[in-house]
Order: C-alpha cells, then sequence, then structure tokens
C-alpha cells in the first residue's frame, strides 16, 4: 500500500515537473513563431522590391548591382530564418511529445541554442533590406536621394541604439535565470539538490549511494526527499554500464557535479574573456564541463557516453596537474573566486567562480581531495579546505 502511494505520490511529481518545462517550451515555439512571421514579411517586400524596380537607363552598373545584391540578401536570409524557425517549431513539438525520456529537457535546450543565432540572421535581413532601400534611393529619387538616405541612417541607428539599451534594461543575470528544472533540496545536506524532478535521478553535487537496507537508512535519518528506490533503480547497472565497468578507464573514482562560471579563453575563434556559467562534472581527477546542465542531464547511457557530449571531452582537466588557488576578494571584483594554476607554467591556468560561498568550498575540497586521489566518500576524511591563498 504504501508502495503504491509512493508511486503516485512520484508521478504526480514528475507530471508538476514536466508541466513547468512544458510551458518554457511553448514560451520559446512562441518566440520562433512570431520570428517566422516577421521573416515573411521582409521575405515579400524583398522579393516585391526586386520584381517591380525598373531601373532608369544611365544608372551606374555598381549602383545597380548593390541595390540588387542587398535585396537578394535580405529576401534569402528572410527565408533563411522562416524555413529555420518554422522547423524547429514543428520538430521541437515532436522531439518533445514523442521523443524517448529526457526529450523535453533536450528540446527546450536546442531552441535555447539556435536562439541567438536565428536572430542574429533576422536583424541581418532587415539591415540588408535598409541598405537596399538606400541604394533604391539613389537609383530613382534624384537630388532627394541625400536626404532619404540620411533618414534611413538614421533610422537603423535609433533602432540598434534603442534595441540595446532595451537588451540592457531587460537582462537577467546568468546566475539569477530562472528555467523549468526543479530539484528535490534535501535539508540535511545543506541545500543540495538530490533528485532532479524532471527526470527523478540523481543529480548535482556528490552522487551518494542507496543505503543498502531500510534499517540502516531509517538509522542514517534518510529524508523521503531522497527518493531512495528511484535511486536505487538509477543506479541499478544496465548490459552497457556492466560491459564499461570490465574495462580499464582513468576515470573512475567518486563523482562531484555542479555549477561553476568558467573564464574564457581570449584570443580564440569567435571566443571571449567573460565569465559563462558551465555545468561541471569532476569525474574522478578529470573536470569535463557542460554549456548547461541539459547537455548532460539528458544524456543516456554509461558515464562515458554521457562524457562524450562534454565541451572539453577531448581534453578534460586533469586537476592532479594544478594547485589550487583562492583569489582574495580584495583582488577581484567578483566574489567566490578561485584557480586552477597548473604546475607546468606553459599550460593554461584555469580562473572558476563558485555560485554560493559554500559551493565554493565544497568545490576546493573536492578538487584537493581529487588532487590526492582521496575519494569524496573515503571514511575520516577532512571536510575542511586546504588551498592556497594568493597574495
Amino acid at each position: 500500500m504504501l508502495q503504491a502511494d509512493k508511486q503516485v505520490l512520484l508521478a504526480g511529481v514528475k507530471r508538476n515537473a514536466l508541466e513547468l518545462r512544458q510551458r518554457e517550451l511553448e514560451f520559446h515555439v512562441e518566440r520562433y513563431t512570431n520570428l517566422a512571421t516577421q521573416a515573411s514579411v521582409v521575405a515579400g517586400f524583398s522579393f516585391e522590391s526586386l520584381v517591380e524596380l525598373e531601373v532608369p537607363e544611365g544608372t551606374p552598373p555598381l549602383l545597380s548591382a548593390c541595390y540588387f545584391v542587398c535585396g537578394a540578401s535580405a529576401m534569402a536570409l528572410s527565408l533563411y530564418v522562416l524555413c529555420i524557425a518554422s522547423f524547429a517549431c514543428v520538430f521541437g513539438h515532436r522531439l518533445a511529445l514523442q521523443g524517448p525520456h529526457g526529450s523535453l529537457e533536450r528540446a527546450v535546450h536546442i531552441l535555447i541554442d539556435h536562439r541567438i543565432h536565428i536572430f542574429a540572421m533576422a536583424a541581418l535581413s532587415l539591415a540588408f533590406l535598409v541598405s537596399a532601400a538606400v541604394f533604391m534611393a539613389w537609383i530613382k529619387m534624384g537630388a532627394a536621394a541625400s536626404m532619404v538616405t540620411i533618414i534611413f541612417l538614421v533610422f537603423a541607428f535609433s533602432v540598434y541604439k534603442r534595441m540595446t539599451s532595451m537588451f540592457e534594461i531587460f537582462h537577467i543575470p546568468e546566475d539569477k535565470l530562472v528555467t523549468g528544472a526543479l530539484r528535490v533540496s534535501d535539508p540535511a545536506s545543506g541545500g543540495n539538490a538530490v533528485v532532479d524532478l524532471a527526470r527523478l535521478n540523481p543529480s548535482s553535487r556528490n552522487a551518494q549511494a542507496a543505503p543498502p537496507n531500510v534499517a540502516e537508512a531509517a538509522a542514517r535519518g534518510v529524508p523521503y526527499s531522497r527518493l531512495v528506490e528511484e535511486q536505487a533503480e538509477a543506479m541499478r547497472p544496465n548490459a552497457l554500464d556492466r560491459q564499461a565497468a570490465r574495462e580499464p578507464s582513468p576515470m573512475g573514482g567518486s563523482k562531484h557535479e555542479g555549477w561553476l562560471f568558467k573564464k574564457g579563453e581570449k584570443g580564440a575563434f569567435f571566443g571571449t574573456d567573460k565569465f559563462q556559467r558551465r555545468y561541471c562534472v569532476l569525474q574522478g581527477p578529470y573536470l569535463f564541463y557542460f554549456r548547461s546542465w541539459e547537455d548532460y542531464g539528458a544524456a543516456t547511457g554509461p558515464m562515458a557516453e554521457r562524457l562524450r557530449v562534454a565541451v572539453n571531452h577531448g581534453a578534460p582537466i586533469d586537476v592532479r596537474q594544478y594547485d589550487v588557488v583562492r583569489v582574495r576578494e580584495a583582488d577581484s571584483d567578483m566574489p567566490n573566486r578561485f584557480d586552477l594554476v597548473p604546475t607546468n607554467p606553459l599550460d593554461r591556468k584555469f580562473e572558476l567562480q563558485g555560485v554560493t560561498l559554500d559551493e565554493t568550498e565544497d568545490w576546493i575540497n573536492q578538487f584537493r581531495m581529487a588532487k590526492r586521489g582521496v575519494s569524496s566518500a573515503a571514511p575520516g576524511g577532512n571536510s575542511q579546505p586546504h588551498v592556497i591563498v594568493q597574495d
């Protein structure tokens, strides 16, 4: 009877969590739909301008060529935005509705990943449309072309300034952005997330093993929010896991995961030196980071397969080759800063930032134990962080 009630409770919790994620999906689909509608209007204007304009005799060939190139580019980019946005809406809904377990999170993440690209192409098509209008003024309007050009340039500049200003006004810091991902927190563990409601699997921070029996669980005071039954089911190895376990791997050992801010590498192609939020997984002595939790959480199969989608899968960070250096707040304008300083001066230094002070200390302690080759679950381990303080 109790087991049946637990299953009903779990089903209701997951249903409510998926409804929140569905609202997030509908939000992004609506944005894509509106963008596709606007792109169709721009494509119509561009096509009309290409067909209807009769170039007067004596017009410089370069001027008419620039007009047609800008008009064709505006039309092509608008059609591109229309096709991609429509495709994303249709197949995003299909993936979320008919896909396997975890497909809703994957669909939301795919739409989020492509939105900047789609919006950039839409803005570029508008820029080409304005450029075509300027060239058309010089072809058809004679002496009034200068004034018309000034009007269009002022219009373009005003739109750009107003859009950038509104973007800053409506900007939400990445560490304060609220998404549809929900997790059950364990008060006894300091509020660390234990179970992700969208997947009902063990989630971030230290991966805790399921209690071997109910009596021991009661003695340890394990709260019901851990959902021991589901955790034990999720941790039961399947055939692929057993096969992977038989193969020697340097990535064994304890696992720790959660959010960190990582500074990018300046000078890389399309790179940035700003701090970006990354979901990090410390598997044994190796640190992997993902663009978001969805990249890691939506993956299925053995741990080795899930780590293949990491940004640095080809070159994970071996924390045994780095020293943890805590940055004083007086020396940095960002709190909770610490660095991974390589023992080899030729290697790259990684600048990191924790979300909170407790999580920063937790990550520092995990890096220290990984460097020493000590499991985070080892009995008698020192839980206090031992770090180098940068002068």
